[in-house]
């Protein structure tokens, strides 16, 4: 088998079949299965799942535990030499599978390689990682110094990157105690194990809006902010295989993430702690009006008081 199409699932019933048919479309010599991991669903998902006529799907079911439990599920049933992650509500464009496996085939020194991306959301779209905006250039490039890149472009997402199998199950999955910036954690763990490289091309498509439509912002986010770890719990195994000191780059990196864990925290009502990390890590945020909301209000605690619940107050009435 030349690749391993892993599919967590939970309430994917209106856009399972768009998924898997973005996949079983895709042209090429290249040898599939897909591993769909239903994660407690209580809606059709399942029975869409089975009255599909393909025979290399495979059916695997657990109770709801997140989608780095179920990831790595399917990972550890995998049989491909190579291996990628799909969520139900996303798509690949035509030439994913041909274009990401032919590069690894080619570069055997590369452990994985990403593509460019396009995300739609309920407030529009945006294409990831921006500079593909402003070229029409799409020769793949082997990243010598990923965490550089990664830092610049952020550019990397759950579907936009296939893996060689042993090297994912030997660096041991997805952590499965985190249910927000778990994937994150992955690429730069992963990162730590060789090689990875980059396709300027657009073949991965991202699209939540229906289920945000349908189940609504909170609803759909609470989970995972209530969830969200402390920075320093987030890296600790990144911390375990980066030198000392930390890598600027790295940093920079983390300062995003810093942000948007710091950002979950607080809407998940823990204020106290998410002051601490904005006083922590904010001067490694991302430079913008949310870097100066969060970074100023946190030096004063009745400014924090006012702040944090207005921030609480416009996400949970969007």
């Amino acid at each position: 088998m030349d690749l391993s199409v892993i599919i967590p699932v939970y309430n994917a019933g209106t856009l399972i079949n768009r998924c898997l048919d973005s996949v079983f479309s895709q042209q090429g010599k290249y040898d599939i299965e897909v591993i769909c991991i239903d994660d407690g669903s209580t809606d059709n998902s399942v029975e869409l799942i089975k009255s599909r006529n393909e025979k290399n799907i495979t059916l695997l079911q657990q109770e709801n535990a997140g989608p780095a439990v179920a990831r790595n599920k399917g990972m550890q049933a995998a049989t491909g030499k190579y291996m990628a992650y799909l969520d139900a509500d996303d798509y690949w464009m035509p030439g994913f599978i041909e274009k990401t496996i032919g590069f690894l085939e080619e570069h055997t020194d590369c452990i994985a390689v990403s593509v460019g991306q396009r995300h739609l959301t309920t407030s529009g779209e945006h294409i990831s990682p921006a500079m593909l905006k402003a070229t029409t250039d799409t020769t793949a490039v082997v990243l010598n110094d990923f965490y550089t890149f990664w830092a610049q472009h952020n550019h990397v997402c759950t579907g936009s990157i296939a893996i060689r199998t042993d090297i994912a199950k030997a660096a041991g999955g997805q952590r499965e105690d985190l249910r927000i910036c778990e994937d994150l954690e992955f690429w730069a763990y992963l990162a730590t194990f060789g090689k990875l490289g980059f396709i300027p091309e657009i073949l991965f498509v991202s699209d939540g809006r229906k289920v945000t439509e349908q189940i609504g912002w909170v609803e759909k986010h609470i989970k995972r902010w209530n969830s969200a770890p402390t920075v320093d719990s987030w890296e600790s195994r990144l911390l375990q295989r980066l030198p000392s000191p930390l890598p600027e780059a790295f940093k920079t990196s983390r300062g995003r993430i810093a942000q948007n864990l710091s950002y979950s925290i607080l809407l998940s009502k823990r204020y106290a702690l998410a002051r601490e990390q904005v006083q922590k890590y904010g001067k490694d945020f991302p430079d913008g009006k949310m870097k100066l909301l969060l970074t100023n209000a946190a030096r004063c605690s009745l400014t924090w008081y006012i702040v944090s619940r207005m921030l609480v107050y416009r996400e949970y009435h969007r």
